[in-house]
């Protein structure tokens, strides 16, 4: 079984995502608005702008409260499903580097649920080929890791 990623943010990309996110949501409540205002404004006539802006505020306050509650609940969402690409992707890259430095290594292992299960599979096909081959890249087994009764002391 894959050692479970104690973290969620494991890479500058969920940084990135994140940040596009907040983006689109504020262009979202900008334009969003301003529709709003704007149909206020066709509707009724522009008759006293600075009251029709507060009315359309006052008259969509829950929509504004739905959306400020229900958007942190989606950007987390979203920053959980990156994790199940994000962090194989960190694994593939710090699997790399300890091969490229002549370190051994174990084959990656993911998570249930993690993508890029085909990529690990051939990584992991890869790594067996050139071990036939000669080449040193996979550790041997540690007896410890497989018994139980070690892993609990």
């Amino acid at each position: 079984m894959a050692e479970e990623r104690k973290k969620v943010w494991v890479d500058p990309f969920q940084t990135r995502l994140t940040m596009r996110i907040a983006g689109y949501l504020g262009l979202f409540f900008v334009v969003f608005f301003n529709f709003l205002f704007a149909w206020k404004m066709i509707v009724e006539g522009p008759i006293d702008p600075a009251r029709q802006f507060i009315d359309t505020l006052r008259e969509n306050v829950a929509v504004i409260v739905c959306l400020l509650v229900l958007v942190p609940v989606m950007a987390w969402d979203t920053i959980r499903f990156s994790h199940r690409l994000v962090g194989p992707m960190v694994r593939f890259r710090k699997t790399m580097q300890a091969i490229a430095a002549g370190e051994p290594v174990r084959p990656i292992k993911l998570r249930e649920g993690d993508y890029l299960i085909e990529m690990r599979d051939d990584f992991n096909h890869m790594l067996e080929h050139l071990q036939k081959q000669g080449v040193p890249v996979i550790k041997p087994n540690d007896p410890a890791q497989n018994d139980p009764q070690k892993k609990t002391a």
